[in-house]
């Protein structure tokens, strides 16, 4: 186990319920498109009749040019895998049903009967601190007819559907179904809640919607031990305010999530695009590590003097790094006094994405004005100038004129390369040719 990494197991709970917090049962049966598409990859296009199974359907490794295992001479993912609303649907099943995610922070679920809740793809979930003061984790659905049972995040002493008002205690176990009592056949114990995966890394709470699925640890190895290497009085940290990366405007941005994604695990774009922040990083410091379902970037020398804004030789934070946990979550930290960013990269659906989490400093600490310029640049210039990168890119992804592109890779693997997009349309793609190819993970 990995240095400051802790999972938390919630108590046993009823044992006809068989509660084991930390595991659940994988999905099962074939995923079915429930209307007619045409899906194309290169010049073949397949039509998907209704009640086709998908997974023998998608031409998922067909392409017109090659994605190949070196990114010197691989191409991009091709447009339609962006574009095309049954890839989005396929993408919930082998993809978001079946990684991990992040939804808060130890210190959001402090006190007995705290939750929070999060939406993956057709799933909605919450996490729970349980009577025994363990993490718990289930399936957002009341199990009579399917309502949400709770919204946000909040405190509870039991958890009591707004339809129909079936109770459940905090370990998932039905306490109270109206007429239930009454009726001969009724077993309580067939309606527990059923069960996510929870795991916290340095205090970040993370949940996956299989049972069965791998742990952190397993599937990134040296991930939670990399946090620790570069983040400073990263047990300090606590959240202390939601934080959304965007312009303001809208509530999500008008982007395919591999899009968003596609922009922030490379730096190719930073020079031009973001010249505030290349002029706080020393570039020629950069750095891009990849590694397995994770990356981190790194700029070990940055400028206390520079046009986004100042900050101390004498503060904690004298680097910035960006790390990336496949598939939706970016954790970040910038100059200045001790800071940490962590955001999902969620999708609402195949053209929208919602970029928001939390923004993390130490308990207690007062804000002065540099972390005041501070927040000015992220929120008013940098978020809003990768929306709008994304949202173009988005719009270009539409024309006739554009299908694959290529990675840009200097044989140095220089920490500005796109080795990093390469990675991710390789897990991409890994995960689509199970459906492909019908595989169950």
């Amino acid at each position: 186990m990995p240095i400051g990494f802790h999972g938390l197991v919630a108590s046993s709970g009823s044992a006809s319920c068989k509660l084991m917090t930390l595991r659940m049962g994988k999905l099962q049966g074939q995923f079915v498109v429930e209307n007619c598409h045409q899906l194309t990859a290169g010049h073949n296009r397949i039509r998907i009749a209704k009640g086709d199974p998908v997974n023998q359907k998608i031409p998922f490794s067909n392409f017109e040019k090659p994605l190949s295992d070196d990114p010197a001479s691989s191409y991009t993912m091709p447009s339609h895998l962006y574009l095309d609303p049954s890839v989005y649907e396929i993408e919930k099943r082998q993809i978001f049903a079946k990684t991990w995610h992040y939804i808060g922070h130890e210190s959001h679920v402090a006190d007995v009967g705290d939750y929070l809740t999060l939406t993956i793809g057709d799933d909605r979930v919450f996490v729970i601190r349980d009577q025994s003061r363990g993490l718990c984790g289930f399936h957002n659905v009341c199990r009579h007819r399917a309502h949400q049972l709770l919204e946000g995040a909040g405190n509870v002493r039991s958890i009591v559907c707004p339809y129909h008002a079936w109770t459940y205690k905090t370990d998932g176990s039905l306490h109270h179904a109206r007429f239930g009592g009454e009726m001969a056949n009724f077993n309580p114990e067939e309606f527990c809640l059923p069960e996510i995966s929870v795991e916290v890394v340095h205090g970040l709470i993370f949940v996956n919607v299989d049972i069965n699925a791998p742990g952190i640890a397993t599937l990134a190895p040296g991930f939670a031990d990399d946090m620790q290497t570069y983040i400073p009085k990263l047990s300090q940290l606590k959240p202390v305010e939601q934080f959304a990366f965007d312009g303001g405007d809208a509530p999500y941005w008008s982007a395919n999530w591999k899009v968003v994604v596609d922009n922030y695990v490379e730096c190719y774009h930073c020079h031009h695009a973001h010249p505030a922040l290349a002029n706080i990083m020393v570039m020629n410091s950069y750095e891009h590590t990849v590694a397995d379902q994770w990356a981190r970037q790194i700029s070990t020398q940055s400028r206390q003097n520079n046009s986004a804004y100042t900050f101390s030789e004498n503060d904690d934070v004298q680097i910035a790094a960006y790390w990336y946990l496949f598939p939706t979550t970016s954790i970040w930290l910038v100059p200045g006094s001790a800071n940490l960013f962590v955001l999902a990269m969620m999708p609402i659906d195949h053209e929208r994405t919602v970029f928001s989490g939390h923004r993390f400093a130490l308990e207690g600490a007062v804000e002065g004005d540099e972390d005041v310029q501070r927040a000015v640049y992220l929120n008013e210039i940098l978020g809003p100038e990768d929306q709008r990168l994304c949202e173009s890119v988005q719009q270009g992804l539409r024309s006739s004129s554009y299908n694959q592109g290529r990675f840009m890779v200097d044989p140095a693997r220089s920490g500005t390369a796109e080795h990093g997009v390469h990675q991710f349309h390789r897990l991409v793609l890994e995960s689509l040719a199970k459906a492909e190819d019908g595989q169950a993970r």
